[in-house]
């Protein structure tokens, strides 16, 4: 920086330093000029800077310093000291001249200057011994974290649309500029890793002297119910042993810190409400402290937030309640694709990986740790999701039988099963569990307490991982689909047999299961279910007042197509996934009272008279039908919805354009088994609002989908479903986006269908 930008800077640090007298700078005193005097209670503080090495500068500066010290010194009963301020450090001649002529005067770096206000050296050193976020190594607490390998982002437009793919660099440099973003991602996709490393190479910035600002990062977990920055900002100081929070809240004040805020959606779990507006201001209350860090953090700093989309019904609601509506990047964290997961797997026995299993790398890396990836994963290719989770819980709780003695595999599997049925009862259904509740599972499932042998293999069980933040001796599920493939059990169980079920456990459940979890159960209990086994089991959840499970158990009905006779209701329940597919058995006796549905899908020609009834519920997501006129009205009664993300408008567009026929075709497919990812799309639904000449060409787009490896088929229940290729996203992204200017061999394929 030039003399007068330094100048400046040096002033910003010494308003922050003597707050007192943060109105004061540069003054002419006798004809001179000073490039600062500051004026507190009990000092008066005169500096003059410069950015020249040179001895003459040092003792002209000298001279007025000395003056200036002298002029204040016993003014009001204050002292005074002088300050030479250098760009770099001072040099030997610098300070031996300003010594000779008054021994007030201190010679100091910028850098150290600066330290005096917020010592980030310091802080660095603290903050190092802290956990990040959720960030953990998946082979155990105490274990170092393992190596970042940067993720690949998606941004994503206000209206929902991916509009670029910033690199991990890119992240760094925004951050340099003093931007502010938003990153998004899934439970375990690396979002605190992420972070994390942002903090650490920002810190570097800072150290090699690039930059001013040194990054301070917070866990929001650590922050419930505050609202103010600098409450915040003190709590986190006295949490690190840093003993003065008034240095880390004056630099911040002053610009020379970047904010980096860890797990909005763990500031406060917001619980459930039958009414959508109470719980929107539920959980706008609860993210109030980011908004004060995006609102009174100085514009010259940046402030990064991450943490789970599905925490907000919508975009908009996202943007009103982190940002209130101001423009913020908003950013995606990708699941690995290929080449990431080669390179986190390099050295390893690596076949390769299902389309089915979740690229996220808290999951790979535990599957990693505990040497599962080392089977051969061949058979697992032509599995559908539901039988893939099976054999994989089948192949965790084996391999854990093989190198412990005192417990069986099935007994393994039982107890992770039972276990995860317990952890339904967190907002997240993931746990915490403690040692006790771990004990009681086991005695679930063996009617005694375990052996000394036993309790130590129950400490270790696979599936469950150690979490930082919680405390000592507590587990929780590593990853959210392997606990819905383990929490499955009790729900076939209970459709099996309701009476032998633990009515307090189920009753504790706090949400709906996943679809993966839905599919799992009807798998393992798809020989046996018929319209009399669920009608008994829901006659049973309805004596009991068990609604959580009564919509387990409908949802099982409707993956198996199977009817339910009788009349029940499911009341207040969060279902994260609600899908009717042409030729479902008849719900028409099942209700939903006040229910939120994250995602509904209609796919294909549905029997409005088969449906269930929906009264005061409401939809976060529609897919499959282009409006709400476009619904069964008999069918919903008194219904919020929210975004139709197959609206007509937009697949209307791609049919209308001037994009040759093929390709138009193409491009509506993609949406559509896009749309929600790792979601997939039965057959006969991806036709749906085109007309003939556009459905000619659909086997055509399909078989290229299906060599270009980004959808595969499976047969679930009877009908062929598309699933799409969780490593092709950022392609389909791209093609979708631009399919002229995207360069991809599918434009051309998909061109010379006829």
């Amino acid at each position: 920086m030039d003399h007068l930008e330094f100048e400046e800077e040096v002033r910003t640090v010494a308003r922050a330093l003597w707050t007192t007298a943060r109105d004061d700078g540069a003054i002419n005193l006798d004809g001179v000029e000073h490039d600062g005097v500051y004026f507190t209670h009990d000092v008066v503080h005169c500096v003059e800077v410069t950015v020249s090495g040179r001895k003459d500068k040092a003792e002209h500066d000298g001279r007025k310093l000395s003056k200036a010290i002298t002029r204040w010194t016993g003014s009001d009963g204050r002292t005074a000291r002088g300050w030479f301020v250098t760009l770099g450090e001072p040099t030997t001649e610098q300070t031996k001249a300003l010594q000779a002529i008054d021994r007030r005067i201190t010679p100091i770096s910028f850098k150290r200057f600066k330290s005096r206000l917020f010592d980030a050296y310091l802080y660095a050193q603290r903050r190092g011994q802290m956990t990040f976020g959720s960030a953990i190594n998946p082979a155990g607490r105490g274990q170092e974290l393992e190596r970042y390998i940067p993720a690949e982002f998606e941004a994503i437009s206000q209206e929902g649309s991916f509009t670029s793919s910033p690199s991990f660099g890119d992240l760094i440099e925004r951050v340099k500029s003093a931007e502010r973003f938003c990153v998004v991602g899934d439970y375990g996709i690396g979002k605190s890793m992420t972070l994390r490393e942002i903090y650490l190479r920002l810190s570097q910035v800072h150290k090699s002297g690039e930059s001013l600002r040194h990054p301070v990062h917070l866990n929001l977990r650590d922050h419930w119910g505050q609202r103010s920055p600098r409450v915040a900002l003190t709590q986190h100081a006295e949490d690190l042993g840093y003993d003065r929070p008034d240095q880390i809240i004056a630099a911040w004040r002053a610009g020379y810190v970047d904010i980096l805020l860890d797990g909005f959606d763990e500031i406060a779990a917001p619980g459930w409400s039958s009414d959508i507006v109470e719980l929107r201001h539920s959980r706008r209350r609860a993210v109030e402290l980011v908004r004060q860090f995006f609102d009174k953090t100085p514009p010259n700093a940046s402030v990064v937030v991450v943490g789970r989309r599905s925490y907000f019904d919508s975009l908009d609601e996202l943007n009103s309640s982190l940002f209130n509506g101001e423009s913020c990047t908003l950013l995606e964290i990708s699941e690995f694709n290929d080449a990431q997961i080669k390179q986190y797997l390099r050295g390893k026995n690596w076949q390769g990986l299902p389309d089915w299993l979740p690229k996220r790398p808290l999951l790979i890396g535990y599957l990693v740790n505990k040497k599962i990836l080392e089977t051969d994963l061949g058979p697992l290719h032509g599995l559908s999701p539901a039988e893939g989770w099976d054999w994989l819980l089948d192949q965790i709780s084996k391999r854990e039988a093989s190198i412990e003695t005192g417990l069986d595999g099935p007994t393994i599997r039982l107890t992770i099963e039972r276990l995860a049925s317990m952890a339904r009862k967190s907002a997240s259904c993931l746990g915490p569990l403690t040692y006790a509740e771990i004990t009681e599972g086991f005695k679930f499932i063996r009617g005694r307490e375990p052996s000394d042998d036993q309790r130590t293999i129950l400490h270790r069980l696979p599936g469950l991982g150690s979490d930082p933040n919680f405390e000592e001796g507590t587990r929780e599920f590593v990853d959210i689909d392997l606990a819905s493939a383990a929490q499955a059990r009790d729900v076939s169980s209970f459709i099996v047999n309701p009476f032998a079920v633990d009515v307090q456990t189920v009753r504790a459940w706090s949400q709906s299961l996943l679809q993966s979890g839905i599919e799992v159960a009807a798998l393992q209990c798809r020989d046996v279910a018929s319209d009399g086994t669920i009608a008994t089991a829901l006659s049973f959840a309805r004596r009991n007042d068990l609604d959580t499970v009564t919509a387990d158990a409908t949802r099982v009905a409707l993956s198996l197509g199977v009817s339910v006779p009788g009349s029940f209701n499911s009341d207040e329940v969060l279902i994260p996934h609600l899908e009717f597919y042409e030729g479902f058995g008849d719900l028409s006796g099942v209700q939903f009272s006040r229910c939120g549905i994250e995602t509904l899908v209609l796919d294909g020609e549905i029997d409005a008279s088969r449906m269930p009834r929906f009264e005061g519920c409401w939809f976060e997501r529609i897919i499959g039908r282009f409006s709400q006129e476009d619904l069964p009205e008999a069918a919903f009664s008194a219904c919020t919805f929210g975004e139709f993300l197959d609206s007509f408008e937009r697949n209307a567009d791609v049919l209308r354009s001037s994009l040759p026929a093929g390709v138009r075709v193409m491009v509506t497919l993609l949406r559509k088994l896009y749309l929600q990812r790792g979601s997939g799309r039965a057959e006969g639904a991806l036709v749906r609002g085109m007309e003939q000449a556009s459905r000619e060409l659909v086997p055509g787009c399909l078989e290229i989908i299906r060599k270009e490896n980004l959808a595969t088929s499976v047969k679930l229940n009877g009908r062929i479903v598309w699933l799409p290729s969780r490593s092709t996203q950022k392609r389909v992204n791209a093609f979708v986006s631009a399919p002229r200017g995207s360069g991809d061999p599918i434009f051309g394929m998909a061109n010379r269908l006829t």
